[in-house]
């Protein structure tokens, strides 16, 4: 037994030096989008896709038609809802940056499992760099409300260099019913230019819209490139014009990721996987009265990047959930549960249990309870399901 926690501190140590890399990078938050959304999947080669027949070399837009998006073959509901929605109030710096007289910008880049660069996915007519957005005070006004209100102004699209820098200019974009993506409409990076952005008014201040629901342009794939259940996403990056202007390769104040996309995936015999964590004390930071601390590692064991769904049940019936950031092919999402912030109201000092849901093939996973006024703890691995 001594060996078996000398083993599982060893272990903790570890966990709480990832964790804490995680919390130096305060500048990039969770990107948050409606309860009703689900990851859409791209048509194979010779698919049609919902709601229609347009060609498989059309594009995708992941928030068309308020939320309902249009271009996938499956996985979008009719009463679907899918937003990108910016919590800048998770940003650091918030009462110098998001404040009344600071012009803000944007710069949106496609990423295919997590990588920069000309990789299969590109911006797409009718997209316009004229990035539409909306500003509100919670997540519900930003899933429910019609339309947008607002924009950052003109901008440009730009290549990207596998760091995600910009490298050459894009003047046009792909478009219908071309299948592959030459090399001079390739965009993957769309910036504000440097005399445009949004600024914060004083009402935005007043009342507290913190939410910033902003318009996802229209992609379009290579389907001789990506056609094996590649992660499309978009990294979202605010730009404070205010302290030195905007431009394709200045620093951002503020970023998050949003995964728009699942690739086809031919004959997998299923693309997600689960896995049961059945008990940790809480959600909550550890106290006198509840000295337990609450870590999770949810691990990609397959070749592909995905999103995990973090569903959790707490003993008096309250449930919430989160979705990770992409996970890269085998790589691991690691958080002390105390820092996730699962949706829903209710969840406290309780015990719980947690379901969790792929987006790709294979996971596996770890727990980790440990006493905070003895040192002792305990981990286990995940339970998978029971298969015939």
């Amino acid at each position: 037994m001594k060996k078996i926690l000398v083993l599982l501190a060893v272990a903790m140590g570890i966990f709480a030096f990832s964790t804490g890399a995680y919390a130096q990078t305060e500048d990039i938050v969770t990107c948050l989008t409606c309860d009703k959304c689900t990851l859409g999947v791209l048509p194979c080669p010779g698919e049609v896709v919902q709601g229609g027949n347009e060609p498989t070399c059309s594009y995708f837009d992941y928030d068309y038609n308020d939320g309902q998006g249009v271009g996938y073959a499956s996985g979008r509901p009719s009463v679907g809802n899918c937003r990108a929605i910016f919590p800048i109030c998770d940003c650091v710096d918030t009462e110098t940056t998001f404040v009344q007289g600071h012009t803000i910008g944007i710069r949106m880049t496609i990423m295919v499992n997590g990588a920069f660069g000309q990789k299969g996915a590109y911006w797409s007519q009718p997209a316009d760099a004229n990035i539409e957005f909306g500003k509100y005070a919670s997540k519900t006004l930003a899933c429910n409300t019609a339309g947008y209100g607002s924009n950052f102004g003109p901008g440009t699209f730009w290549k990207t260099d596998s760091t995600g820098a910009s490298t050459t200019q894009v003047n046009t974009l792909a478009a219908n019913p071309a299948c592959d993506v030459a090399a001079p409409n390739q965009a993957t990076l769309l910036v504000t230019d440097t005399t445009a952005g949004a600024a914060i008014q004083p009402e935005d201040e007043v009342f507290k819209r913190s939410y910033w629901k902003i318009d996802v342009p229209p992609i379009r794939i290579d389907p001789s490139v990506l056609h094996n259940c590649e992660i499309i996403s978009v990294k979202i990056e605010m730009l404070d014009q205010s302290t030195g202007g905007i431009c394709a390769d200045c620093t951002c104040v503020c970023e998050c990721v949003i995964d728009v996309a699942k690739v086809c995936c031919p004959e997998t015999g299923g693309s997600a996987d689960s896995c049961l964590y059945p008990y940790f004390s809480s959600t909550t930071e550890a106290t006198d009265e509840q000295p337990f601390w609450n870590g999770i590692v949810v691990t990609n064991t397959s070749s592909v990047a995905g999103t995990a769904t973090l569903t959790v049940y707490q003993q008096d019936g309250q449930v919430g959930t989160f979705t990770t950031p992409s996970i890269a092919a085998h790589s691991l999402y690691v958080a002390a549960l105390e820092n996730i912030g699962f949706s829903g109201t209710g969840l406290g000092q309780l015990p719980v249990y947690i379901q969790v849901t792929t987006t790709f093939p294979s996971m596996d996973g770890f727990a980790i309870v440990a006493n905070t006024s003895t040192g002792e703890s305990m981990g286990y691995l995940c339970r998978k399901p029971y298969k015939d």
